[in-house]
């Protein structure tokens, strides 16, 4: 007996009107909006995983065209393209049984991809750099905060040294912006991914956890990547090369992050070894975030499991 296409064409009917729903909310409703902006994707996967990506990609093409009609082509552009990508990607990663490594992998490149594309569009459509537009937005803020507190009586010598501290900050934000891109695709896929994941477990189908967390571990190429990017970083400086400059502090924005994810994911290991309590847990948690020595060490402590294996997690054929 043939399966009936009715039940697959009702689920893309109200999973695609939830997303059009999704779309509304995130535009006009403050706060709940931003949360629901970054799991607009989560209907698309749903449907992805239960009735295969040609459903989703008509479910992403038929809420775009709603949402351009209901609301604005611009904001179609924005939660359609920007999101529209990542939902497909994920449904047809774990419709295909990938592990959850290789299928938030997947989800985090559609999403590089979508903000690429949303970022050109803005450019064609606006006629104006949406990176430079953000860039002077926050040299703007910078000059409202000083001029905030000169208001409020602060010394001049203390405005100055402010503005000393605050510039080549806002110069290096300028510089390390790709690598924030990077990060956010991984982190927002990531939310769909375990929204998804969750939902799929309330309508009786379960899919591949994440490993425990005191149980991760990074690629070892992670550490190699680190040294080119400080002898990137150290050559574009002593050389003027600026391109080879850029390049290296990016990458090692990206490393440092993972070696991070990675010394956590020790931390956990070693709280649950030695039966830590959550109190001193939570203490020691508290001092990583709010110490960049202790954090420090926490990267390099990441750095050293990851060579070492302490752990003891990979699989001989890994080494």
């Amino acid at each position: 007996m043939q399966k009936s296409p009715v039940r697959p064409v009702v689920e893309g009917g109200i999973l695609t009107a939830v997303a059009i729903i999704f779309a509304l909310i995130s535009t006009y409703v403050p706060i709940l909006g931003a949360f629901v902006n970054l799991i607009w994707p989560v209907p698309i996967v749903l449907l992805g995983v239960r009735h295969g990506y040609r459903r989703s990609i008509m479910a992403v093409v038929a809420a775009g065209i709603i949402i351009s009609m209901l609301m604005h082509p611009l904001s179609a552009i924005s939660v359609v393209v920007g999101f529209g990508l990542i939902g497909i990607a994920l449904g047809y990663a774990i419709k295909e049984g990938f592990s959850p490594a290789k299928t938030v992998l997947l989800g985090a490149v559609a999403s590089l991809v979508s903000k690429a594309a949303v970022l050109a569009l803005t450019a064609v459509i606006m006629g104006f750099n949406p990176l430079n537009f953000q860039t002077e937005a926050m040299a703007h803020g910078l000059e409202q905060a000083i001029a905030f507190y000169r208001e409020m009586g602060m010394k001049a010598e203390d405005l100055a040294q402010m503005e000393a501290a605050m510039g080549p900050m806002l110069e290096l934000v300028k510089v390390i912006l790709p690598a924030g891109f990077v990060l956010a695709a991984f982190l927002d896929t990531f939310l769909n991914y375990q929204v998804a994941k969750a939902v799929l477990a309330k309508l009786g189908q379960r899919i591949e956890p994440f490993p425990l967390f005191r149980h991760w571990t990074m690629p070892r190429i992670t550490v190699y990547a680190l040294a080119v990017a400080l002898v990137s970083i150290y050559w574009g400086q002593t050389r003027e090369i600026e391109l080879l400059y850029q390049v290296g502090m990016n990458l090692q924005v990206i490393t440092t992050m993972v070696l991070f994810v990675q010394g956590m994911a020790l931390f956990y290991f070693l709280a649950d070894k030695y039966n830590l309590s959550r109190i001193v847990k939570g203490l020691i948690i508290f001092l990583i975030f709010s110490n960049g020595f202790i954090m420090q060490g926490l990267i390099l402590a990441g750095a050293f499991d990851l060579i070492f294996d302490y752990r003891q997690l990979r699989a001989p054929h890994m080494e």
